[in-house]
C-alpha cells in the first residue's frame, strides 16, 4: 500500500500559481504558520488531506514565520518557533502555511506532539515547487 502524503499544497495556492503564470499576476506572500490539534483520527493516525482545506480542523494559534530559507532552487523551508510558554500542555498534530490574505497555502497532518512548558519547539515546513 502506498504511503499517505501528509503535506499538501492547497488548491487555492495551486490556482494562484497557475493564474500568475498565465496572466502575469502576483502571488501572495506566506507570512504565518497555523498550529492545530485536530489532525489525527481516534487511533492517533494522521488524517488524510484533500488539498481543498481552508482551515485547520482545530486551530490553536497562528504565529508569524520566524524565518525561511531556500534549500534548493524550487524548495523553500519555512520555520516557526513556539516559545516555552506558548501552547504549553497542548497536543499539536496539524500545521498550515498562511498567506497575507489569510488563506492556507499548504497543510500538514502529523503524529501527536505534546508541547512541554519548559521547551521551545521549532517547526519546519518545506514548500516544494
Amino acid at each position: 500500500m502506498a504511503e499517505q502524503v501528509l503535506t499538501v499544497t492547497t488548491a487555492y495556492a495551486r490556482e494562484q500559481m497557475a493564474r500568475a503564470r498565465a496572466e502575469g499576476g502576483s502571488l501572495t506572500k506566506v507570512v504565518k504558520m497555523a498550529f492545530g490539534s485536530g489532525g489525527v483520527d481516534q487511533a492517533g493516525k494522521p488524517l488524510p488531506l484533500e488539498g481543498t482545506e481552508q482551515s485547520l480542523k482545530k486551530e490553536l494559534i497562528q504565529k508569524d514565520i520566524t524565518s525561511f530559507e531556500f534549500i534548493s532552487p524550487a524548495t523553500i523551508r519555512y520555520i516557526c518557533s513556539l516559545a516555552e510558554a506558548e501552547l504549553a500542555g497542548e497536543t499539536i498534530n496539524e500545521l498550515a502555511l498562511v498567506d497575507s490574505a489569510g488563506k492556507l497555502t499548504a497543510v500538514r497532518t502529523m503524529s501527536n506532539k505534546t508541547k512541554d512548558a519548559d521547551m521551545e519547539f521549532i517547526f519546519e515546513i518545506d514548500d516544494i515547487y
